[in-house]
């Protein structure tokens, strides 16, 4: 509203000028170089246009990253849940089974019958088995899974997806991106780009190009004045753009630890309390029989965690173990690191530079270069969905980051020697 008003002066101004004294008018007009209005409204039309573009690569690069990661958990989420209630009516019919033969050969009215009866009861109310059933289902308000189910939902107000969707929605007032989104629109008042539009235009009231206009001020003083204003927009922007960055990162640190908290506690609970159920069956059953029973173990899928200098890291292709050896993404770690990585399709071949560390491997190669010296790594490097894995302990042996596995938390740690020192 600002800007509208004064470039709204400047025409008003304009037009009586025309009215009282048109000569006058004229020779200000004649007087200013054309070339450089235009050459200064062409800075202005550039550097809006680096800056949305900036903008816009920005939150397509980090809804990305939101999108891959919710999708990655999502299907944990799903897989888990489905392998936990399989896992229940596996051992359930089990059970009945079992009862059922029992039966043949055991007083179904003793204490101990009854007993084994409801210690393999998935529907009697606390018992080990409800319990079990209990800890994997979402409509169990509270518990662990309802508790991972609302970390991923969207919707649910003040959760860990909700609070890292909100922080990158640029229609969410006071959220990093609201404020960047505003930075660059020059319809903003008071933005980086609306101060710089104003100062930039001849019909903007008391801005430079409109003094210059005016003859109010020569062209060396203008052009002085507006390379001023030009590095004041890109210093401005550059604060906002960091800003943002670190804004959004705080939000995905804890957004992620909060997603990886939750499922680690459904994950345990749902294994601890189908030890607690099989241990409790067991007992039932050997005071009757002499024998207890036994199931196979479930087998949860792991999902592990990464931290670089204490940033939370969202893959493509997340972290996977091959035949016993913990295959990493080079290029996202590499480059949070402060490498740059350049892949040679010809020879299958990555080069990785971090000041005067140059480090050499080659798909399927298990032999690397780190400077002169030849490294055998543990595993060979290999694609895994278009990106390139290499085992984790050479990110430390390459770059000379400190790597720390956490087996409670199934989180890897990496802290550059710049980070850790």
């Amino acid at each position: 509203m600002v800007r509208a008003t004064n470039r709204t002066g400047k025409l008003l101004i304009g037009t009586l000028a025309l009215v009282i004294g048109w000569g006058t008018a004229a020779s200000y007009a004649s007087a200013a170089d054309s070339g450089f209005i235009g050459r200064m409204t062409k800075q202005y039309t550039e550097f809006e246009a680096k800056h949305q573009q900036a903008y816009n690569r920005y939150y397509r690069t980090e809804k990305g990253l939101y999108d891959t990661y919710h999708r990655q958990m999502t299907a944990v989420y799903d897989k888990m849940l489905k392998q936990a209630r399989d896992d229940l009516n596996a051992m359930t019919a089990t059970f009945q089974s079992d009862i059922a033969s029992l039966k043949r050969s055991y007083d179904e009215n003793s204490d101990a019958f009854r007993e084994y009866e409801r210690a393999t009861d998935k529907d009697r109310a606390g018992d080990p088995m409800n319990l079990y059933e209990d800890a994997m289902d979402p409509d169990n308000a509270g518990g662990p899974m309802d508790r991972f189910e609302d970390s991923l939902d969207p919707d649910s107000a003040g959760g860990a997806t909700d609070e890292y969707a909100d922080e990158l929605d640029p229609d969410s007032a006071g959220s990093a991106m609201d404020e960047y989104a505003d930075e660059v629109d020059p319809d903003s008042a008071g933005s980086v780009m609306d101060e710089f539009a104003d100062e930039s235009s001849v019909r903007s009231s008391g801005s430079v190009m409109d003094r210059y206009e005016d003859g109010e001020l020569t062209l060396k003083e203008a052009e002085k004045l507006m390379a001023q204003a030009l590095a004041k927009a890109e210093a401005g922007m550059d604060k906002r753009i960091e800003e943002t960055k670190r804004a959004v990162q705080n939000r995905k640190n804890q957004s992620l630890k909060d997603i990886r908290d939750a499922w680690l506690n459904a994950r345990n609970s749902i294994l601890s309390q189908r030890e607690a159920a099989i241990a409790a069956a067991s007992s039932a059953r050997e005071k009757l029989t002499g024998t207890g029973i036994s199931f196979p173990p479930l087998v949860l899928d792991d999902w592990m965690t990464v931290v670089v200098n204490g940033d939370y890291m969202i893959f493509e292709q997340p972290p996977t173990v091959v035949d016993g050896t913990t295959l990493v993404p080079m290029r996202a770690i590499f480059e949070k690191l402060g490498a740059s990585v350049v892949w040679r399709a010809s020879d299958r071949t990555i080069t990785a530079k971090k000041g005067k560390t140059a480090i050499w491997l080659q798909l399927g190669n298990a032999n690397a270069k780190v400077g002169t010296v030849a490294r055998k790594l543990e595993a060979a490097p290999r694609t895994v969905n278009g990106s390139t894995m290499v085992p984790l302990r050479f990110v430390s042996e390459a770059l000379g980051a400190g790597v720390k596995w956490d087996d409670q938390l199934l989180t890897i740690t990496i802290t550059s020697s710049a980070s850790a020192s």
